[in-house]
Order: structure tokens, then sequence, then C-alpha cells
């Protein structure tokens, strides 16, 4: 038991370590979003904020935030475009 308790703050340090799924999502949509390299800080802000949105709108009836849920869901599945565009063109 004591060295559970030993561990825990650098199993948590770690944890913290890596990116949310929203972080994630952004990344692949500027890895695989063929976009200008001057638009890479507003593709990531906007893919990202999407995400963020789409998990607070619960009672959305319009579907967009379900299909930013989705395609962030492929974001923490996929590291390769291929696959992560296959994920999201599944999810439409």
């Amino acid at each position: 038991m004591r060295s559970i308790l030993i561990a825990l703050p650098f199993v948590l340090a770690a944890a913290a370590c890596g990116k949310t799924e929203c972080e994630k999502y952004a990344e692949m949509e500027w890895k695989c979003g063929n976009y200008p390299a001057s638009e890479e800080t507003i593709t990531r802000q906007a893919a990202q904020g999407m995400c963020m949105g789409a998990k607070e709108m619960e009672d959305d009836k319009s579907g967009v935030a379900d299909h930013f849920r989705k395609e962030a869901e492929c974001a923490a599945k996929h590291s390769d475009c291929v696959a992560y565009k296959a994920c999201t063109d599944a999810a439409k």
C-alpha cells in the first residue's frame, strides 16, 4: 500500500502531460486538413473550441455537437491521417 501512495504523484504527473481529446482533435485537424501554414493557429484554435463546445452541448438538436464529438473520438483513436479521415468520413 505504501508503494502505491509513493507512486501515485508520479502517475498523476504523467497523466497530466498527455493531450486532452480536444487537443488531439485540433492536432489531427491541422495535420490532416491541408491548410496553409499561415492558418495553423486559427485552425487549431477553432477545432479545439468546437470540440470543447460540443462536449458542453448536451441538448443540441441540430447534430452539430454530435458531429464534433464523433470527430474528436476519431482523433483519440487514430494518429495517421488515412485512418482518421476514414473514421471521420464514416461518422458523417
